[in-house]
């Protein structure tokens, strides 16, 4: 990892440990509703990290602390966690250490039921069709699958949208470009969601006129 990549990784830890901080703040704040809106705000941005971190062999210690045993943690009866909420929690862990076991140092993936997540569907998250691919799935806020999802973050941060790229979200703009170099160099220049919906609007558009 460059110093460049390093300094960009940090930067991302950094956003979750604030989502972290602002979260349990709430959590042990004043008000009766448990704060959602706030652990949704974390679990993007644990999103953004790990997909920044993935397939390197080491994590953040303090990001690897604060989420490890995150579930546990929300069991406690004193903040009345919804089930919905726990699940999230299950998936932030998972999510964290699929690929880095923090308590071994080796690159371990653990055993994930998602049947667990039946019964109280994460925040966002739900069974559907995926308008992007067409299966179905678990899809999330936009209605497409993860790996439609993916495939429409790379095509925006090739494209330089960084309004509506999550994972650029609070960077500053040498850092989008550290990122969108990487997607070049990994997954290449051609657009993989993006032109594809043109085509299909493209196509529709003619059948119209006939």
């Amino acid at each position: 990892m460059t110093y460049p990549e390093r300094e960009l990784a940090d930067a991302m830890a950094t956003l979750v440990l604030a989502a972290y901080s602002k979260f349990d703040a709430r959590l042990h704040g004043k008000g009766k509703l448990f704060p959602e809106e706030e652990l949704f705000e974390l679990w993007q941005a644990l999103q953004q990290y790990c997909g920044l971190m993935k397939g390197l062999d080491w994590i953040h210690r303090d990001v690897a602390r604060e989420i490890s045993g995150f579930r546990e943690y929300l069991q406690l009866q004193e903040f009345g966690t919804p089930g919905k909420a726990l699940a999230l929690a299950d998936r932030m862990e998972c999510l964290l250490f699929s690929d880095y076991d923090a308590s071994s140092g080796e690159g371990e993936s653990p055993e994930v039921d998602d049947r667990s997540l039946d019964d109280d569907e994460a925040f966002g998250v739900y069974e559907g069709v995926c308008a992007g691919c067409g299966g179905i799935s678990q899809v999330g806020d936009l209605g497409l699958c993860e790996e439609c999802g993916a495939k429409l973050e790379r095509d925006l941060l090739r494209n330089r949208d960084w309004v509506h790229s999550v994972t650029a979200f609070r960077l500053n703009d040498e850092q989008r470009e550290l990122m969108r170099r990487q997607v070049v160099k990994e997954y290449g220049r051609d657009f993989e969601f993006i032109a594809v919906a043109k085509d299909v609007r493209f196509h529709s558009k003619g059948r119209k006129r006939k």
